[in-house]
């Protein structure tokens, strides 16, 4: 039996043709196209498209169609400005409540990150940042919090993805790696200067004309 795709599948399907680049910035994505490649109706694609939309990774512009988001080196700096100061208060609020098992997570996480140094990947590094770095925010509790973040972290990946001369994860690794030993120790100074670092390491690296 054929698996039932819904609109949770088409944006999974959608987000991974743009980390993968198969899809660049201001590729347009033609609904009847979609449909057809995934066996699915219009209207489950138009509501994958909808979710692509909320979170960051399309645009849609009315009577002339849907694009792959294309950022501008404004977008860029405004969006980083704005991570960095929700990520800083995720960390204040992480740092008392963050449990065991998800500092076990994030050890997990490191491992994949340290193994990544010898064969990089920046498919990859974007899956495995994000996941790292939606463990601070989950266990901040605020779930405004992290649904805003989750549109920036979507948002950020398209950077990543597209304009980040990176070709290594050595340096990200570092402030990583700080971030989890301050969170282990509840050290929030520490927490806070190693993610402020993180995101300047982030921004520099990106290059957008």
């Amino acid at each position: 039996m054929a698996e039932r795709i819904t609109a949770q599948k088409v944006y999974e399907y959608v987000r991974e043709q743009i980390v993968s680049k198969a899809l660049f910035p201001g590729n347009r994505i033609v609904e009847d196209e979609l449909a057809e490649a995934l066996h699915t109706s219009r209207t489950t694609v138009r509501n994958g498209i909808a979710i692509l939309s909320y979170n960051g990774l399309v645009d849609v512009i009315s009577n002339y169609g849907t694009f792959v988001t294309k950022p501008t080196l404004s977008d860029m700096e405004q969006a980083y400005a704005v991570r960095t100061v929700l990520e800083v208060e995720a960390m204040r609020l992480a740092i008392p409540r963050i449990t065991e098992s998800a500092l076990l997570r994030m050890e997990k996480n490191l491992e994949a990150q340290r193994e990544l140094t010898r064969n990089y990947s920046m498919a990859t590094y974007v899956d495995l940042n994000s996941a790292f770095h939606q463990e601070i925010v989950q266990a901040a509790g605020n779930i405004y919090m992290e649904k805003y973040l989750r549109e920036l972290y979507n948002k950020t990946a398209v950077f990543l993805t597209f304009y980040d001369t990176s070709i290594s994860n050595i340096n990200s690794l570092s402030s990583h790696e700080q971030m989890y030993q301050a969170l282990k120790d509840r050290d929030e100074a520490a927490a806070v200067e190693a993610l402020r670092q993180d995101m300047v390491f982030a921004t520099e690296c990106i290059c957008i004309n």
